[in-house]
Parts: C-alpha cells; structure tokens; sequence
C-alpha cells in the first residue's frame, strides 16, 4: 500500500487523442472513488482539455508517450510500435514502483501496456472493455484472448459488450468477466446546465420539432443514417429541425466525413434545416432542447453514455438495437430500437413520436425513472471499489514473494 495506507490504482489509458466517453468514463471513475481508501493516479498518452479536470480534483498524472494499437498492416507503424512497446511499459514499471502501487486497471481494451507492466511488476491487473469489434479477425482474437488471461479481472460495460467480445468465457463459478455499466454524471465531466437557451442561439423557433444526435463526427458514429432518415422526415414534418453536435477528427481517413455529411444535405436539399454545432461541452443544454434523441450508429454501441444522457434530461430516445443500448433503452416505454443501420425504420420511429407526442413525453419521464434508478453512479461506484478491495487483498496472497522484493 501506500505510505499513508490507502490502496493506490494506476489507471492507464493510452487512447485518449480524441476525446470520447471513455476519457470522460475513466475521469468519472477515479473522482468518484472514496479518497479514504483510494488513491488514484492516471497515466495518460497526451495532453488534452481532460487533464484539466484532473488537476481540479487533485489527482496526481503522468504522461508517457504511448502508441496507440490499431489495425494496420503499415510496416512503418508496425515498427515503431514494437519499439516503443517495451520503453512504454518500462515507463509505466517506473510510476507503479514510484507510487507504490498496489494494482493496474486499463482502460479499454487496447490499453494493455498497463496489464503487462503489473504482471511484470508482480501487481494485480484489471482492464476495461468499453468497445465492441464487430467484425471477427486476428486482431479482435489476440486482444480478447491476450487481456482474458493476463489479467486477474475484466470489467465489461454491458452485456452486450460481454457476448460480443468474450463468448467464450466462463460465466460460472467464479467468472473474470464482471459486467458493471458506467454512469452519467454531466455536472463532474463539465457537460451540466449552463442556463442557455439552444433554441434562441441557433436561431431555432420555439414551435419547431427538434431532433438530435451527439457525438464525434466519424463514420460509424453513422450521422449518415441520420441525415438519410431527416431526410424522410422533413418531407412530413416542414418544421423539423435536425442537430448534429460533435466535432469532426482528424486520422484513419475521417477528415471528409463532415464535408460529406454537408454535401449530403444539401443534394437532399435540407441543408437549411440540418445545423451543425461542432463540439460542444453543455450537453445537458443540448438534450433539454431536443423533441427526440437519435442514435445513429452503424456498428454496435458498447454501452451509449448519449442515451443516458437524453434519458437523464427526460427526453424520449431512438436507437439502434445492437451493442449496450437495448440494456438502457426499452421499445416501446423508454424509447424507441431500430435495426442498426436502418434509416427507413429510424424515420417511421422519429415521425411517430412526432404524430405521438404524449407517448414521447410518456417514455420521456420513464427514461428518465429507469437513468435514476439503474444507472446511479454511488451503487456502480462502489461495485468497482468492492471489486478494487477484493482483488488487492486476494492477489497480495498470490504475489506475497514479489510484494516482499518490491
């Protein structure tokens, strides 16, 4: 343990450059720990807006330069990743040693560099799964196979998640899948109410419907499929207005996606109607203005922070029926699921709440009972720190020889 005998987790997120919910999921994790037992510290790869909200909550970071794992056959990045692989995670040995750790938790799936410096420093290791890989191929095998087994516990955020990822876990017994779903806390990431009016600053009429989706302008975010559904709408409903709030990223080809989103409301000539936000931190603002929330992706969500978001505001939600969302999101009472990908189902759905507007609010208020109830960040926080004790006491027995060298 630490000096001041608190247990001391090192969260290690290698993936942060663009910033998403798993920046703001980890974020909201470390604050959220009792900090009479815990201490956490973050190991991040670079310098963002989110380091900010760590230096406001008095949580000591470190920065190390680490290569972001990804699908590529490039023998340049091939390279360059397996050189900087081992400094990375001598880097790393360094902190745990340096802080006295007493376990590793990685943040998503590609951050093992934080699992293979604890198991190699005789600590105990835990990694997140907040990411759901379509499609079956060497990579998503060796990941999953590779962090099943060299860590003590992973904690996956949905059952969707679950089944997508490790199908071939054991769920008896003494399974080392625990599913714990991650919460929304907009006041703590900086996303609460800042008393504007959205409506009145884009210039948007009261009597107006307005729809919306929420997130980074990258293609399986699918604000396509939006924009194709908007464009059935429209036809039907002359006052719609649809919001795309996200900023565009850089890398992996993604940097005409938002010209092309531009390109495709104008051929369907509702590009007067279709306002772009850009990135905008007052979400809790943007989903108090909204008739409908929309989630639009065209593969799997993990879990779907959005979701809970719109529901937490009390707004009735359409989403894809693949990945985490349908754990949140119940057809018929909550909101409203869609065959991922389907812009002809997403538009009958928007259009009939629209027509609907009493069931609207009706799944409106039961989203919003069902966030409150579920999705409560002190019972979720405190299932992670249960599992944080467990762990750091069961694996202090395993390793006692490689604790008493450390």
């Amino acid at each position: 343990m630490h000096k001041d005998n608190r247990i001391t987790v090192l969260y290690v997120h290698a993936n942060n450059r663009d910033i998403g919910g798993a920046d703001y999921c980890l974020f909201k994790l470390a604050a959220e720990l009792d900090r009479n037992v815990f201490r956490p510290v973050v190991c991040l790869s670079e310098k963002t807006e989110v380091l900010d909200l760590y230096k406001n909550e008095g949580i000591k970071t470190y920065l190390i330069d680490m290569e972001r794992i990804k699908k590529s056959k490039n023998p340049f990045y091939l390279t360059k990743l397996l050189l900087k692989f081992i400094p990375t995670v001598h880097g790393i040995r360094k902190i745990i040693k340096q802080e006295n750790v007493n376990l590793v938790h990685g943040n998503d799936l590609l951050d093992i560099y934080g699992p293979v410096a604890a198991r190699t420093s005789h600590v105990p290791a835990l990694q997140h799964c907040r990411m759901i890989l379509p499609k079956s191929s060497i990579l998503k095998y060796l990941l999953t196979h590779v962090t099943y087994y060299i860590n003590n516990t992973m904690v996956v955020i949905s059952e969707g998640v679950r089944d997508a990822m490790y199908p071939f876990a054991n769920k008896t017994n003494e399974p080392k899948i625990t599913v714990c779903h991650d919460w929304f806390d907009f006041d703590s990431i900086g996303h609460g109410a800042s008393s504007s009016d959205i409506r009145q600053e884009l210039s948007i009429d009261d009597g107006a419907c307005l729809i919306g989706v929420v997130g980074r302008l990258e293609p399986w975010k699918g604000q396509h499929v939006f924009l194709k559904a908007a464009n059935i709408v429209a036809k039907e409903f002359p006052s719609a207005v649809f919001l795309i709030v996200g900023g565009a990223v850089q890398g992996r080809y993604r940097e005409n996606y938002k010209a092309n989103l531009e390109s495709m409301a104008i051929q369907f000539g509702i590009s007067d109607r279709v306002i772009f936000t850009g990135h905008r931190n007052d979400i809790s603002d943007i989903m108090s203005s909204l008739d409908i929330f929309v989630l639009s992706s065209v593969t799997p969500e993990p879990l779907g922070q959005v979701v809970m978001e719109a529901g937490a505001c009390g707004k009735p939600a359409i989403v894809s029926d693949a990945g985490g969302p349908p754990e949140i999101i119940t057809h018929g009472k909550t909101g409203c699921l869609y065959p991922i990908g389907d812009h002809k189902q997403l538009a009958k759905n928007i259009i009939h709440l629209l027509k609907n507007p009493i069931i609207a609010s009706q799944m409106g208020v039961a989203a919003k009972k069902k966030i409150e109830k579920s999705f409560n960040k002190k019972a979720l926080s405190e299932r992670i720190m249960q599992l944080y004790t467990k762990l750091e006491q069961t694996e202090y027995s395993l390793f006692s020889k490689g604790d008493e060298d450390r």
